[in-house]
């Protein structure tokens, strides 16, 4: 009876599975034999309120994947261009980048530029220190005894040979004047523990900055020739 059953249910799904699948409906009989149909109407009426209802989904098995077939890439060969003979028309030189004109006098006047800067620096360095500690803090007369050596042993560049180092030379002859005029007051203020240093430097040492800054811009000219 098993075999039956198996029989069947495999027609009816072979023969009735559509695409969305089939409906099924089983139920007992009087020997209690499981009986399948496919449809409500074949049941008889004393077995239909009995009877079970069940649905298979259709199915479909996946096409078998495709062998890829065999891709054979050729390699061309190397393609050697040659170039084309020029003729006297065509024949071009790129002429050679300008050359920068270097000022002869430019490495005095980096060892100048370094002694005007320590120079300012100290002066900023005694006042500082005059205002935080008072007049006769230690530091302060040995930045100025440094500043005094500095001023005496200071040399401009003989001479500088383009237009922007003769530019700054200028530039850098009247701030070393205005530090030598600091250099005098500072002595003074400092031989008569003035207070006048404290009123008076700050003005002065700004008024420096702001030529040491000028300064500074005409020196960075000088290595590109302007």
């Amino acid at each position: 009876m098993k075999k039956m059953f198996f029989i069947l249910v495999m027609v009816l799904v072979a023969g009735g599975l559509a695409a969305s699948g089939i409906t099924l409906y089983s139920y007992q009989d009087e020997r209690g034999q499981t009986i399948v149909v496919d449809s409500l109407e074949r049941i008889p009426e004393q077995y239909r309120d009995g009877a079970k209802r069940g649905f298979i989904p259709s199915f479909r098995s996946d096409p078998a994947p495709k062998k890829p077939s065999a891709v054979i890439e050729t390699v061309p060969d190397a393609v050697v261009e040659h170039p084309a003979r020029q003729t006297d028309d065509q024949f071009s030189v790129t002429p050679p980048p300008e050359e920068i004109e270097l000022d002869t006098g430019l490495a005095s006047a980096s060892q100048s530029m370094a002694q005007l800067r320590l120079l300012h620096l100290n002066y900023e360095r005694i006042y500082i220190a005059a205002r935080d500690n008072g007049l006769q803090f230690p530091s302060i007369g040995p930045l100025h005894l440094a500043n005094n050596q500095l001023i005496i042993d200071f040399r401009f560049p003989e001479a500088m040979s383009t237009d922007a180092g003769r530019a700054w030379l200028e530039k850098a002859r009247i701030f070393f004047d205005q530090l030598k005029g600091l250099q005098y007051n500072v002595g003074i203020w400092l031989s008569q523990y003035s207070q006048e240093l404290l009123s008076t430097m700050p003005m002065l040492t700004a008024r420096a900055k702001v030529l040491l800054n000028e300064l500074e811009t005409a020196f960075s000219a000088i290595p590109a020739g302007k």
